[in-house]
This record gives C-alpha cells, sequence and structure tokens, in this order.
C-alpha cells in the first residue's frame, strides 16, 4: 500500500535514536501503513476496537500506580506493578502528545502469562491504533493482549 508522505515522516521519526533509543519498529520492515492496516485487520476480526483495548491497559496502569511501585491485586485475575521514571515521552504520530515514562508489569495469574507496556503504548493503541512494529521491544501482538485482558467477551462488555 503506498504511504502518504506524513506518515513516511512519521515512520522516519520512529527509528531508532530519534524519539527513543530503540525506535518503534523492531526489525519490521514493512511501511507504517501496512503495519497499522494488519493490525487493523486483526482487531477488526476480532470485533473489538483498539479503544476497549487501551481502556483496560490503563484500568490496570491506573491499578498498578495505587500501589507506589508494590505488586497490585486486581479482580483476583491480575497482579500489577508499575515503574516510574523522570521525563515523559513525546507520540511520535506528533499529535502533542506527551506520556508519562512509565512501565506497567502485569501478571495474569490464571494463565501464568505476563505482558508489560508504556502509558505511551496506551495512547499509541487508542489514539492510533499503533502496537508497533515486529521486533519491537515494546510490541504488543493484537490478539494475545485480548486474550492476556480477558477476551473479547470482557472488552466487549
Amino acid at each position: 500500500m503506498k504511504q502518504s508522505p506524513n506518515l513516511q515522516d512519521i515512520q522516519e521519526a520512529m527509528k531508532p535514536g530519534s524519539l527513543s533509543a530503540e525506535g518503534f519498529l523492531g526489525t519490521d520492515d514493512r511501511s507504517l501503513s501496512d503495519i497499522l492496516q494488519a493490525d487493523q485487520q486483526t482487531v477488526r476480526r476480532l470485533g473489538v476496537t483498539d479503544q476497549a483495548i487501551a481502556a483496560a491497559m490503563r484500568r490496570l496502569t491506573e491499578a498498578a500506580k495505587t500501589g507506589l511501585g508494590k505488586p497490585i491485586e486486581l479482580d483476583g485475575l491480575y497482579e500489577a506493578t508499575d515503574d516510574e521514571f523522570m521525563g515523559r515521552l513525546p507520540c511520535p504520530f506528533r499529535d502533542n502528545f506527551k506520556a508519562e515514562k512509565r512501565i506497567t508489569t502485569v501478571h495474569n495469574l490464571a494463565t501464568g502469562q505476563t505482558m508489560a507496556w508504556s502509558d505511551l503504548n496506551i495512547h499509541m493503541i487508542e489514539a492510533h491504533g499503533f502496537y508497533e512494529g515486529f521486533g519491537s521491544h515494546y510490541r504488543l501482538e493484537p490478539a494475545g493482549l485480548v486474550d492476556f485482558l480477558g477476551g473479547v467477551e470482557r472488552l466487549r462488555a
């Protein structure tokens, strides 16, 4: 798919060193437009929205923040912690959003699976449908994330 000049500029800014040391694309050699389109197809196929996914992530992050670095149990389903760092990260989509530097780590007590995300991940999923490129340290596979967050039924509720 042909990519707009605006998305091409954003993709350049997502490379390592521009806005973050690691960048947002990992080893993915697809265009940003193709990355977005593929993830949106997955989200639509699952019958959920980026906003519902981000809301579930934000709920876990907000709970983790109350623990001040110590694990917090939520709904008997998850244990969440947050690690906060100095500063803010700008959104690479140039929407003037700046995220707190925070990593939320969540352990699913039923499955034993653990996932981690940043405040910027939540914003990029909610506002731009961007889950990062393959091989990126903070890449979140939409289908895996939906399962981790309790499945389609829970996100539709």
